[in-house]
């Protein structure tokens, strides 16, 4: 006997009602065609450096997310639908608190960019940026201890939680640039070349450490340092801006970002 229209009604109902208790959603009815379904799914967890402060355009002036900032950009070059969840002054706890509600087994890419809030940078350019000498080296040792000590938990707790909460997606680090080119300029704030070599140093001590933890759970690490080689606050064609007077102070302008772009597009177009 064939199947009556109420019969196979009622037939897609309990189907759709069993996927909706497994946690598949109606989403995974949808035809094969579309775009919603199959666009990859692509977060975008971190800091300042990851939401775009310094690049202009904000989307608000809470997490300072630019239109200009490399995920936004990395999203348009591979076609990915982005979840664009990076928040200015973010620590590894903020990122597990607040930025992690939008993965799920549907996402396929997540680039994640913390560690240096957690470090204190902020503050140890505060502590250099004056004629104090010993506060500044001060500032930086206690920074380079926390980098080598708590973060390495941290950032492994982070990752073990994203990897959980997204078990499909492939995972890339993204690391931050050097920012100085050892040489004064009024962008410097009197921070001298020796402190910002040592500044310097603390910034590979990160991306090291970073690409460590990363390592241990088979993540890839985008390593931007060479890149913006060139073009730390000083030079001729700088792409980190120097002292501001606002927020913007020591992050990537808007060249910068897309140079942070030009580095992590193709570990998501490889995906």
């Amino acid at each position: 006997m064939s199947a009556t229209p109420s019969t196979i009604r009622g037939v897609l109902v309990r189907a759709a009602a069993l996927a909706a208790a497994a946690g598949i959603g109606a989403a995974a009815f949808a035809s094969p065609a579309s775009a919603d379904w199959w666009t990859p799914r692509y977060a975008a967890l971190g800091d300042s450096y990851v939401s775009g402060v310094g690049a202009g355009d904000y989307e608000d002036t809470t997490c300072y997310r630019s239109a200009n900032a490399y995920p936004v950009l990395a999203a348009e070059a591979t076609g990915a639908r982005l979840s664009f969840d990076a928040c200015s002054g973010a620590r590894v706890e903020d990122v597990v608190a607040d930025q992690l509600g939008n993965l799920t087994w549907r996402t396929s890419e997540v680039t994640i960019g913390v560690g240096g809030n957690d470090a204190g940078f902020s503050s140890v350019l505060g502590a250099c940026a004056g004629t104090d000498t010993a506060l500044c080296e001060a500032a930086i040792a206690n920074a380079q201890n926390i980098i080598t000590t708590s973060l390495p938990a941290e950032l492994d707790d982070l990752y073990a939680q994203v990897e959980d909460l997204a078990p499909r997606a492939d995972v890339t680090v993204v690391g931050n640039p050097r920012l100085f080119a050892e040489t004064s300029c009024a962008g410097t704030l009197a921070i001298t070349p020796a402190e910002q070599a040592l500044l310097n140093e603390t910034a590979d001590l990160l991306a090291e450490t970073t690409a460590g933890v990363a390592a241990d759970h088979g993540f890839a690490f985008a390593d931007v340092r060479d890149a913006f080689a060139g073009h730390e606050v000083c030079t001729a064609d700088p792409w980190i801006l120097g002292y501001t007077g606002n927020v913007e102070s020591f992050h990537a302008n808007a060249a910068g970002q897309a140079a942070y772009a030009e580095v992590v597009t193709p570990y998501l177009e490889d995906c």
